[in-house]
């Protein structure tokens, strides 16, 4: 997207095109020392020159650097597979140029740190950090719909800012020996950067295969900027310190909540609904494939379909504050939910004592697997369609409604566990009269706390 509505900035084009041709001759445009299109071909043998996302050398000697061989696309890309069980390390044997081409675009322009002469993308907070995105997207449509949308979204800003820094767009057509690094102000705001010394190149055999070099320091001198680089897609901490970082919990209700809640998060230009978007039709997407040291932990994505936003435009908050404000508040019932059925479930495991100890720790321990069962259920409803009634302010004592559907969750959990207890007959009948007991006054007392609203 980057790419595109770089080609059409620079063009002076608004409309995107809608042929091949049309659009090989913008690409061609974005990069006019090299009108042959290296630029954009996967293999190039001749290395002074660029290949797509493969920066050229600076000199003939520089070629001896790459003396790493990658066989295949799935030893190139980021996915961290050290102990080579589970998911097999260099198995892509007889890739398609395809695959490369997805093992280039995620190494490039999503690596992080990973050991000496291996430096990542300046997009992120750190080299141990994640790069994500965060985006309000058509719901229908799929990647056509998304990439037209956001692209478009794009060229506007653009050209509401006449004085937007522009530079350097893409990194890779700039020779590279891994000793110096860009200046992060001589790059275009929109910038489609390469982190790592990569070359594609054919083998006598047939096929394609990597190699690959190290580098004395990152491609982008930005390490102070702690990912703030005007990423369109990056959701930045709201004392502006840095970028967000996701962690391997993924997108679950907490952390939506979290990445909506204005007093946490800035949100990117991306993620803030415009004039030109279908508002009976959007969805909140959050992506990423988050690192950690060594490792990686997991890809994550979810969209939360949007509702009546004609409705929360009514409001005196901007749609996605509103949201972000009702979510912070469904997150916080759920949480307070959660602490009154540990009590209830510590007792369980405890086997009903006159008075539970809560500082347990093995008891907190077996209670983990039901806590994470009855999370999974709030998960589930949480946008359902009284989350969107409450952001669209209707009548209606949402906060009690909530607290209902809570403790009925929690009721549900809790009989699993006393179930599943491994106690004898009489203990646990024992067990789980005192822990339902402790349950329903945690839960009755809360219940009434919320019956005049809020």
């Amino acid at each position: 997207m980057q790419v595109a509505a770089l080609a059409l900035i620079r063009a002076g084009i608004d409309a995107l095109p809608e042929s091949e041709d049309a659009w090989r001759d913008l690409l061609i445009g974005l990069t006019p020392d090299f009108p042959d299109g290296e630029a954009w071909a996967l293999v190039v043998e001749d290395w002074s020159k660029p290949a797509l996302l493969q920066p050229p050398v600076v000199a003939g000697g520089n070629r001896a650097d790459y003396k790493s061989r990658l066989a295949t696309p799935d030893a190139l890309d980021m996915l961290v597979t050290a102990k080579n069980h589970d998911l097999k390390q260099s198995r892509m044997a007889g890739a398609s140029e395809e695959e490369w081409l997805f093992a280039l675009v995620t190494l490039q322009t999503t690596e992080g740190f990973l050991g000496a002469g291996n430096y990542g993308v300046s997009r992120m907070n750190g080299g141990f950090a994640s790069r994500m995105s965060l985006g309000v997207r058509p719901a229908a449509g799929g990647a056509e719909a998304a990439f037209r949308r956001d692209v478009q979204r794009l060229v506007a800003d653009a050209r509401a800012r006449p004085d937007r820094r522009g530079g350097i767009p893409l990194l890779w057509t700039v020779p590279w020996d891994g000793t110096v690094s860009l200046a992060f102000g001589d790059l275009d705001e929109l910038y489609v950067e390469v982190c790592r010394r990569v070359r594609l190149h054919r083998r006598e055999a047939g096929g394609i295969e990597a190699l690959a070099a190290g580098s004395k320091c990152a491609r982008v001198a930005a390490a102070e900027l702690k990912g703030k680089t005007g990423d369109p897609w990056a959701p930045m901490k709201a004392d502006g310190s840095s970028s967000h970082t996701p962690t391997g919990a993924g997108f679950g209700y907490r952390q939506m909540a979290q990445l909506l809640d204005t007093g946490r998060i800035t949100l990117p230009l991306l993620a803030a609904p415009h004039d030109g978007d279908d508002r009976t039709d959007l969805s909140i997407v959050a992506a990423a494939l988050v690192r950690g040291q060594g490792k990686t932990e997991g890809l994550h994505r979810r969209a939360v379909r949007t509702s009546r936003m004609e409705d929360i435009d009514a409001w005196e908050q901007a749609p996605l504050d509103r949201i972000g404000h009702v979510a912070g508040k469904r997150a916080d019932e759920a949480g307070e939910a959660g602490r009154r059925l540990r009590r209830a479930l510590i007792s369980l495991v405890q086997g009903g004592p006159e008075q539970a100890r809560l500082d347990d720790d093995a008891a907190k321990k077996k209670t983990e697997r039901w806590l994470d069962q009855f999370n999974r259920m709030v998960d589930h409803d949480f946008f359902d369609a009284d989350f969107w009634s409450e952001a669209a302010s209707d009548d209606g004592n949402h906060r009690l409604k909530w607290r209902g559907r809570l403790r009925a969750m929690a009721g549900e959990v809790f009989e699993i566990a006393a179930a599943a207890a491994p106690r004898t007959e009489m203990r646990r009948v024992r067990a789980k009269a005192r822990g339902r007991a402790v349950l329903d006054g945690q839960m009755g007392k809360w219940m009434k706390e919320a019956e005049h609203g809020e």
